[in-house]
């Protein structure tokens, strides 16, 4: 039993060795077909060189940089949630986007002379030369009732 259990695993790990060879390979090399990218070969497609030209401390340097970035986001994810607890317990506020209802004028303001309407535009007049027209006007009303009388 012993024998057969030991034949059993070696057979396994040759199957691994068998198998890992050609996914190793398959995984380091792409192609380009036509404006896509493929890890498989394709009819008319072109085998691209993935050579990582970097020297160590350049490699160190962007896996620094990477981790970095990694930490950073963490970092304001959970500031970001702290933020939302906070927030959890409060109201909402109603952001209400109708103008506000005109308020109502008072009595005096809204009191018009009786039978006089305002014009529908502006017009400057000069208040002596409207008081002496009036003076005018009153004086011919009273000769015109004296005329009469």
């Amino acid at each position: 039993m012993k024998n057969s259990t030991s034949r059993i695993a070696i057979l396994a790990m040759a199957a691994c060795a068998l198998w890992a060879s050609p996914a190793a390979e398959a995984g380091t090399a792409a192609w380009r077909c036509g404006n896509t990218y493929s890890d498989r070969p394709c009819p008319d497609g072109k085998p691209l060189a993935l050579d990582d030209a970097r020297d160590a401390d350049q490699k160190r340097d962007a896996d620094r940089t990477t981790r970095e970035a990694l930490a950073a986001g963490d970092r304001l994810e959970r500031e970001r949630l702290r933020q939302e607890k906070a927030q959890a317990g409060r109201q909402p506020t109603l952001i209400n986007s109708r103008p506000a209802a005109p308020k109502p004028e008072t009595d005096n303001a809204k009191k018009k002379k009786k039978g006089k309407k305002e014009p529908d535009y502006f017009s400057a007049h000069d208040p002596v030369a409207t008081a002496k027209k009036k003076a005018e006007k009153a004086e011919k009303a009273g000769r015109r009732s004296a005329e009469k009388g």
